[in-house]
């Protein structure tokens, strides 16, 4: 009888001890599990943040490099505009001689002049074409111009994107950096798609312009992209409830339902390797976060992606990051 009841004593103390070690296993297994996913969750915002600041560290190289030639090209930019606007009016000028001495060869008589001077000229005039070369004059001085002013343009733009960040946030409009932006983007866009720009008059807000047009850039490149052949982008601007709203929009293949909700993940892309990083969107929202604002998404499938972003309107400045 003792026998049994010792018997059953250890066997239930045995039980026990293995309930208890099995507790104790799959409370151990629970936290290695814990801690493996919070090292692979580390891992993965590691290799996210070191991408990113290769990224950064690109960026800051191209941005030094295009300031650089931006400046250089600054220089005979000049002299050339200036140069240009001084042939215009030196062309003014000749044009009016030339109209002078055609009033004044029109008065005298075929005895006043030398013989065969008035057939020579006459023939000249006619194999220079001078009515045609005096009107393509003008056309050619406002082309030029105009280019010269593109290029400028263009130059602005490149400083104003490529430079250095600054410890210090400082005031800005948002209007300024898109309309530099699309000076930059316009020659990838104009192939594919309409752009359609209506920016309404918005107060500035504070941060760092230059990683705001970095967004704005982001946004209207992958606009492109969604767009298989051609197409509308549309970018507007407006103040509601105390805040700059930017919206960037396109009639494009739009954002599946399964990928909507990584698209602001470090790394996630669709398209080739070759093509992308998939960092683009996730360091747009980190900068959009940065300035203590928000950006969405609205998208239908082969409808369209509308781009959200709001900005509070100056107030006090940023901590640099």
């Amino acid at each position: 009888m003792n026998s049994a009841v010792n018997y059953k004593a250890a066997y239930e103390r045995q039980k026990k001890a293995r309930a208890k070690a099995e507790d104790i296993l799959e409370t151990k297994s629970r936290e290695l599990y814990d801690k493996n996913q919070s090292l692979v969750e580390a891992y993965n915002n590691l290799k996210a943040h070191k991408a990113q600041l290769v990224h950064k560290e690109k960026l800051a190289s191209i941005g030094q490099l295009s300031a650089g030639v931006a400046h250089e090209i600054n220089n005979p930019l000049a002299f050339v505009k200036s140069n240009l606007n001084s042939l215009g009016r030196y062309t003014a000028n000749f044009k009016l001689m030339l109209e002078c001495y055609e009033q004044a060869f029109a008065q005298l008589s075929e005895q006043q002049l030398p013989p065969g001077l008035n057939s020579h000229i006459e023939q000249m005039r006619s194999e220079l074409d001078m009515a045609h070369l005096l009107e393509d004059l003008d056309d050619l001085m406002s082309e030029s111009l105009s280019g010269i002013t593109r290029i400028e343009d263009i130059v602005k733009g490149l400083k104003s994107f490529a430079r250095p960040p600054s410890d210090q946030s400082e005031p800005f409009n948002i209007n300024d950096c898109i309309k530099n932006t699309i000076k930059l983007v316009w020659n990838e866009i104009k192939y594919k798609a309409k752009l359609d720009v209506s920016l309404s008059e918005v107060p500035d807000t504070v941060g760092y312009p230059g990683e705001i047009s970095q967004v704005v850039l982001n946004l209207l490149v992958n606009a492109t992209h969604a767009i298989d052949d051609t197409g509308t982008i549309t970018v507007t601007t407006s103040c509601n409830d105390n805040l700059i709203e930017l919206r960037v929009s396109d009639n494009g293949c739009g954002i599946s339902e399964h990928h909507l909700s990584k698209i602001f993940d470090p790394f996630f892309t669709t398209k080739d390797s070759d093509s992308g990083t998939g960092l683009g969107l996730s360091i747009a929202h980190a900068i959009i976060k940065k300035h203590r604002g928000n950006i969405d998404v609205t998208t239908q499938t082969d409808q369209g992606t509308t781009f959200t972003i709001c900005l509070p309107i100056l107030d006090r400045p940023l901590q640099h990051q």
